[in-house]
């Protein structure tokens, strides 16, 4: 299990960058073998909330998922791989 951030510099969004980063680790993590993936975010970052979702992920309780270092997370989410 690894984690990392993910983070598209404030003067570059909008442009579809954080979706093909996204979908990028989404085929790399399939393709390692990977079963699920998951994360923590912030309910104060709707947009990047937003496309967690559109790309298949889904809201569940944080007592699911291994501990998380980000302390700010209030969103935590998965998605099926396998």
């Amino acid at each position: 299990m690894a984690d990392s951030g993910m983070a598209v510099s404030p003067h570059l969004r909008g442009r579809g960058l954080g979706r093909r980063l996204l979908q990028h680790a989404i085929v790399k993590a399939k393709r390692l073998g990977a079963k699920s993936l998951f994360l923590g975010s912030n309910t104060r970052l709707k947009d990047a909330v937003h496309l967690y979702e559109s790309v298949g992920f889904h809201h569940v309780k944080p007592e699911t998922l291994p501990p998380m270092p980000y302390s700010r997370a209030d969103v935590f989410m998965e998605m099926q791989l396998g």
